[in-house]
């Protein structure tokens, strides 16, 4: 048969990266036609906000990765890429501390993070326990992201974090501005109440499932899910605070793929608390030929 208009058939070759800390290699098959490039950041830690009796806040959620992803001719490519998949953020396990920050991935023509050598990487700065997200990846400052056609999605910040009064921990909605979601904040807490942890609502056909935070005194917040196909998922809940001038709060849930850690519950103690973890990062490579 004559491949008379050079449309890519239906073959698909897809391999999927996880963080494992070190450079991976993808080597391109023969007869590869097209490249399609999914690339996601790691997610942040939740935070713990300043411990101590009487009025005290939650924490931080942490924040999710930003996206990449593009297409790209085969026959402009080496045979061999080089990925760096960023690994989520642990979660605070300190007072008044943030959670370590989401790594950001990277996929290049070599084993280094130079903008010379990339095609892209997944975000310009990284996921947070802060409410301000990881900034939309610059596809220009990568030379060889000319070699394809490219589409950057900044991360999503942090849940608020619930304050003294006390306050509940801020909430998110899945599937809104990204695939992925920041964890929910941590609620606050006083000598006579708490606070809830906030929630990552999911009104959809695809994430059906809500995300609580901790609601009642010092409850844990839920961990976070997703699915591959289609790929979609959620931060962590926050965790509640706790009531009085002794206990720990709830912790904060773990992100999954590239999601924010939920933040820790406001709390008279940080030993044996801790913010939710982000969620590591994934690169997709799929090759049609």
């Amino acid at each position: 048969m004559i491949d008379v208009f050079n449309i890519p058939s239906s073959t698909q070759n897809t391999i999927t990266f996880y963080a494992t800390g070190n450079f991976q290699t993808w080597n391109k098959p023969r007869n590869a036609k097209m490249i399609e490039i999914f690339c996601l950041g790691g997610g942040g830690g939740g935070a713990i906000q300043v411990i101590g009796a009487g009025g005290r806040a939650g924490g931080l959620g942490g924040g999710a990765g930003g996206i990449v992803r593009g297409i790209i001719p085969a026959f402009l490519l080496p045979d061999i890429l080089y990925i760096l998949v960023g690994k989520g953020g642990a979660g605070s396990t300190t007072n008044s501390t943030n959670g370590v920050s989401g790594g950001i991935s990277y996929i290049g023509l070599q084993p280094s993070t130079s903008e010379q050598t990339l095609i892209c990487k997944s975000s310009t700065t990284t996921a947070q326990s802060s409410t301000t997200p990881a900034t939309i990846s610059s596809i220009p400052l990568s030379a060889f992201g000319n070699l394809g056609l490219f589409t950057a999605i900044a991360g999503v910040g942090g849940g608020v974090n619930g304050f003294t009064t006390p306050t509940a921990g801020g909430s998110q909605a899945a599937l809104g501005t990204s695939l992925v979601t920041g964890g929910g904040g941590g609620g606050g807490k006083s000598t006579s109440t708490f606070s809830s942890g906030g929630s990552i609502t999911a009104a959809s056909v695809i994430l059906t499932t809500q995300v609580n935070g901790g609601v009642a005194n010092a409850q844990d917040g839920e961990n976070g899910y997703g699915t591959l196909i289609p790929f979609c998922g959620t931060g962590g809940g926050g965790g509640a605070g706790r009531q009085g001038d002794s206990g720990l709060g709830g912790n904060g849930g773990n992100g999954w793929y590239g999601c924010g850690g939920g933040g820790a519950g406001g709390t008279t103690s940080a030993t044996g608390l801790r913010g939710g973890n982000g969620g590591d990062g994934l690169v997709i490579i799929t090759v049609i030929s």
